[in-house]
């Protein structure tokens, strides 16, 4: 009797182990048409909030809040897609401005239900009074006249530091971390955080000079998804997806991003009875491991040969596309000269003929960039590719690429006087220099194209916006793959491969492209940090 309860106790654990499933809400008729309308719904997160939230190099969404709030979309059958920004002020901006719709973990306070409707509560974390560790502990905020506490702007904390503490001297910070710093370095005497966001930091960055130098009752994350005005529903369904949430999965969110230990009181009879049963199914699961070791060694041994074929196959590929394209380019020169003296010796009342030999200089060109794409692509796919990173001025490069195209009038420049980076120079050219390409052959020719270079903290970020067509819903999404064009506009030609190599030249820097939010035309956003990642300087180009 005695066993049967324990195997039953087993698999009691297995099962609490495993993910929950959608938890089956009901939604009236008028909800599910509602989310039918509605379709995707953009979400904007602090990209850099870990353990949170943060959205990686590849513009995936992770941390607690993203399988918090993946999970309750789910089982409210919401469909979320991520509008990807470079800061949380530039999320808050987004909101307040209607581009994203839903705000992700945030503390409700005055100033944003100005413009946001909340969820009832997610998660809940206390924050803490971080100090030096050579510092007295702080018992009294009231009594620390005069010194001074750094707090990342657009956060609640800050909002209520600036009512509730004015005799205390506020430094605007851009990150958690700077905050932090800034305290360890003596810049500042203090900062409030999270404990998890804390206890994360000090392990991260090796601030252990730094301690808990008291608690703030009244000031504790509560942390919801804001939606905003106008759609009630919507915070409604998504309440009901939150109410689904038990306190054993938010734990277990919780503990897998941040290795939060809860001590509780263990009965250790029943604690060896589970384990000694456990230890009799490891030693059935390695047997079976035995019997099958064979056919996964030949499985691996299959699979190496086949990734050795394919690297060659990939050497022989590139042989051959260098080789073609060296020998096109000498012919392509000889027709692109030939052409260039006719036109200087046709008797100017022929302007037919003149036509035609620019229609062959404009062929020439196209095969020539042609050429080009696909020496490019064969460089950044292969696994020998090392990066080459110098220190330039990345708005000296722009003014150059923009001055070699021939429609230079039609570019408008918005730029510092100079911004440094450390990158590799002639990646990110080919990069910009398809960027400009791309948006004048897709705009009107008395249609400008605007170009701008943006500072951001510890990044740059080059934006390019046209006033063409725009692109299509259904194509966004696979827009920066290779070989991907689209049919609306099947006149302007190309192989698709111009946006993927943009794509893998942010990648190899550990930065990223994308599309942004225009209300006219397409805008492309190349993101880069201004120096190049430690373990990228010399390293293999594979992403």
């Amino acid at each position: 009797m005695k066993i049967h309860s324990l195997l039953l106790l087993v698999a009691a654990l297995l099962f609490a182990a495993t993910p929950a499933g959608a938890a089956g809400i009901r939604l009236s008729e008028a909800e599910l048409a509602y989310l039918d309308r509605l379709g995707p719904v953009s979400l904007c997160t602090d990209p850099d909030w870990f353990p949170f939230e943060r959205l990686s190099p590849a513009g995936r969404h992770e941390g607690i809040a993203a399988d918090l709030i993946e999970l309750v979309a789910r089982r409210a059958g919401v469909t979320l897609r991520i509008y990807p920004t470079a800061s949380w002020t530039e999320s808050l901006e987004a909101s307040r401005s209607g581009r994203c719709q839903l705000m992700s973990f945030l503390n409700q306070t005055p100033e944003r239900d100005r413009w946001l409707l909340f969820t009832e509560p997610l998660f809940a974390d206390p924050n803490v009074i971080i100090v030096r560790a050579d510092q007295p502990d702080i018992a009294d905020l009231r009594q620390a006249a005069g010194k001074s506490v750094a707090l990342p702007a657009g956060t609640m904390v800050k909002e209520r530091f600036e009512r509730d503490y004015p005799q205390l001297r506020i430094i605007p910070t851009v990150s958690e971390e700077e905050a932090m710093h800034l305290v360890a370095s003596g810049v500042a005497d203090m900062t409030l955080r999270s404990l998890m966001i804390t206890a994360h930091t000090i392990r991260k960055e090796g601030l252990f000079s730094l301690k808990i130098g008291g608690r703030l009752p009244g000031y504790d994350n509560v942390l919801r998804i804001g939606v905003v005005n106008g759609e009630p529903m919507l915070r409604d369904i998504l309440d009901k997806g939150v109410a689904t949430l038990t306190q054993n999965e938010r734990d277990a969110i919780a503990n897998r991003h941040a290795a939060i230990s809860l001590v509780t009181r263990v009965d250790y009879r029943l604690l060896w009875e589970v384990l000694a049963l456990g230890l009799v199914l490891v030693l059935a699961l390695l047997y079976r491991q035995h019997h099958w070791r064979k056919l996964d060694a030949a499985q691996l041994a299959l699979a190496e040969q086949r990734a050795l074929a394919e690297r060659r196959s990939r050497e022989e590929q590139g042989r051959l596309v260098a080789m073609l394209s060296h020998e096109i380019k000498t012919p392509l020169a000889m027709i692109d000269g030939a052409a260039q003296t006719l036109s200087h010796l046709v008797d100017a009342g022929t302007p037919e003929v003149g036509r035609r030999l620019d229609r062959i200089r404009r062929g020439v060109k196209r095969l020539s960039a042609l050429s080009e794409c696909f020496l490019h692509k064969d460089r950044l796919d292969g696994s020998s590719l090392v990066l080459r990173p110098q220190r330039f001025d990345l708005v000296a490069l722009v003014a150059r690429l923009v001055a070699d195209f021939e429609a230079a009038q039609r570019i408008a420049v918005s730029a510092p006087a100079t911004v440094m980076v450390d990158a590799d120079r002639e990646l990110v050219a080919v990069a910009i220099k398809n960027l400009i390409g791309n948006a004048l052959a897709y705009s009107p020719a008395d249609q400008p194209v605007e170009v701008a270079v943006l500072v951001q903290a510890g990044a740059v970020l080059v934006r390019v916006r046209d006033h063409g067509e725009g692109i299509p819903p259904a194509l966004r999404e696979q827009l920066f793959d290779c070989y991907v064009r689209g049919q609306h506009r099947a006149d302007i030609p190309g192989a698709g491969l111009g946006l993927y190599l943009v794509r893998r030249i942010a990648e190899l820097h550990g930065g990223r492209a994308f599309l942004g939010e225009s209300e006219a035309g397409a805008e492309f956003n190349l993101w880069l940090p201004d120096s190049l990642p430690a373990d990228r300087e010399a390293c293999p180009g594979a992403a």
